[in-house]
């Protein structure tokens, strides 16, 4: 039983292989299918964006705008797919998490399918291929992708980079036409879901000239022509969105991915031995053992295989280290830098790659144990996974284990105050918005969130203080203006009221909460025209009826 077992006789023919992977990947992350949001980036992606995702005809105009739509502000997150993969699910489920939590998981079993079919490709045999497809899908530094909904971007890319890459291959063996069209196409649809994709081309070039067996004689100026066209088409498109920042990388973000190059090490640790993670991880928080370790384990490995394969093991570097320096590359270098482990969700396939060109024993097909140790594996990790996985449940559960693992970012201690906010715990509330302005004076939000609280206290002129206060460091925070207007309304200062609506209204037009208040405080007045003007402006955007 267990040689036929070991032959591949139960999970190797034909299509079990998937099969056996999306029953794994259902055993592993199912429970994520009854999550909640956890209130980082999906409310202001989801939630706050309801009138875009809703109305099917803006599909077009998510090429034409950044994804967090940010106004006064440079816009460089150009990531339309991500947008539209939303806008789908808000057909179905409106804004039920169900729905975008089964799409994530969705996405992590068809990345781990493809991922089998790539390392085929990749002239890895059948049986190890699959293992290690089960090892990618089960391992707990990913969950993040599959837990945390906007976690999908990397798993959509994943998808798209390994399906381009698959048909790459096949052009180049085979020669047709066909493969090379679907190459071009999945290779648009990655870059227009992460501008991370983009590194994929020195890749593509590698594996031209160093790993390309076929004795095909493929024109290599075609092969130049379409990539030139797919990267055209995209510059194009994302040159065209305002304040678009596609070339603004400057000497200081340059700076930063030199010093934040130490994570590497961490990322590489959490990569071999998953145990220390956390949904927001920063260096500082982060322990150095077991990247160190894991170093140590890889270097080993280099000097017990005698027999190396370079252009392989080049190729699985490039792959780790191209897709994962983006990550390190920060629009504001001056605030703490966090390394969300999702963003190791492709390069770890250059690193799995690394992993099994230095695997030091022979014929391991028959070597019994070294199946064991797969599925020893692979079975741990996904009961670390699926552990893992509940830090994600709800936005409470998910900002206190951000600060009891990063108590040094800011970002979690202005995110756990939010939240307890929301819960009505005013107090300790307080105690967090405090300790992020302790860890960052100018740490955004944070003052305009402690306004929240001591507008809720009755301290008004302690409110208006920090309103204020969040102006001077976030002078393009509409929401700041909307909340110093309700402050105003309520201390009878009507005029500076309407100003502070209007001010949010000009920094971001889409602001329907000021568009309600100065349409009440019109209605008031008895302005009518005035009251007109909101009114039409309500009913164009299909929020009311005639």
């Amino acid at each position: 039983m267990i040689d036929r077992f070991l032959q591949g006789e139960f999970y190797l023919k034909g299509w079990k292989p998937f099969l056996w992977i999306a029953i794994l990947g259902c055993l592993f992350y199912s429970q994520t299918l009854f999550f909640d949001f956890t209130y980082l980036d999906d409310n202001t992606l989801i939630l706050n964006n309801q009138a875009f995702l809703s109305d099917f005809s803006n599909i077009g105009e998510a090429f034409r705008t950044d994804v967090f739509h940010i106004f006064n502000h440079s816009a460089f997150y150009y990531r339309p797919l991500l947008t539209i993969s939303f806008m789908l699910d808000y057909q179905i489920g409106g804004t039920a998490p169900f729905a975008y939590h089964f799409s994530n998981l969705v996405f992590h079993i068809l990345a781990a399918c493809l991922l089998f079919v790539f390392l085929k490709n990749l002239r890895y045999r059948r049986d190890i291929s699959f293992l290690l497809s089960l090892v990618y899908l089960s391992h707990p530094v990913l969950t993040q992708a599959v837990a945390w909904v906007p976690g999908r971007n990397d798993s959509l890319l994943a998808i798209f980079i390994l399906s381009a890459f698959i048909f790459f291959i096949q052009f180049l063996r085979r020669g047709q036409l066909k493969c090379f069209v679907f190459h071009l196409l999945f290779f648009a649809l990655a870059i227009f879901t992460k501008e991370t994709a983009l590194f994929v081309v020195p890749l593509f070039v590698f594996f031209f000239y160093f790993l390309n067996l076929s004795k095909k004689n493929v024109p290599k100026l075609n092969i130049l022509i379409g990539w030139t066209g797919v990267l055209g088409l995209w510059f194009f498109l994302r040159s065209l969105i305002p304040n678009s920042s596609v070339f603004l990388v400057s000497a200081e973000m340059i700076k930063s991915v030199l010093i934040n190059l130490l994570a590497v090490i961490q990322l590489i640790g959490k990569s071999i031995f998953p145990f220390n993670l956390s949904v927001l991880p920063i260096i500082q928080d982060t322990s150095f053992v077991y990247g160190i370790v894991a170093l140590g384990l890889i270097t080993s490995l280099f000097f017990l295989k005698k027999e190396k394969r370079w252009n392989y093991l080049l190729f699985g570097l490039g792959w780790f280290f191209l897709f994962l320096l983006p990550s390190f590359l920060k629009l504001n270098p001056g605030s703490v830098v966090d390394f969300i482990e999702h963003r190791l969700y492709l390069p770890i396939i250059g690193l799995l790659i690394v992993l099994l060109e230095l695997n030091p024993i022979k014929n391991w097909r028959k070597n019994k144990l070294y199946y064991y140790s797969f599925l020893i594996v692979v079975g741990m990790f996904g009961s670390l996974a699926f552990l893992h996985s509940f830090n994600f449940s709800d936005r409470l559960v998910f900002w206190q284990n951000a600060v009891e693992t990063s108590p040094h970012h800011p970002l979690t201690h202005r995110n756990l105050g939010a939240m307890l906010y929301l819960e009505g715990d005013m107090v300790n509330a307080e105690i967090e918005f405090k300790e992020s302005l302790k860890l960052n004076p100018n740490e955004e939000m944070a003052h305009n969130n402690l306004g929240l609280v001591y507008s809720n206290l009755g301290r008004l002129e302690e409110s208006e203080m920090e309103y204020k206060k969040e102006l001077e460091i976030n002078p393009f925070y509409d929401n700041a203006y909307f909340n110093l207007g309700l402050l105003y309304y309520r201390k009878g200062q009507i005029e500076e009221a309407e100003t502070a609506w209007k001010t949010a209204l000009e920094i971001n037009p889409d602001n329907l909460d000021a568009i309600y208040c100065l349409l009440n405080l019109y209605r008031e007045r008895g302005d009518e025209d005035n009251f007109l003007i909101y009114t039409n402006e309500l009913y164009q955007r299909g929020i009311i009826a005639q």
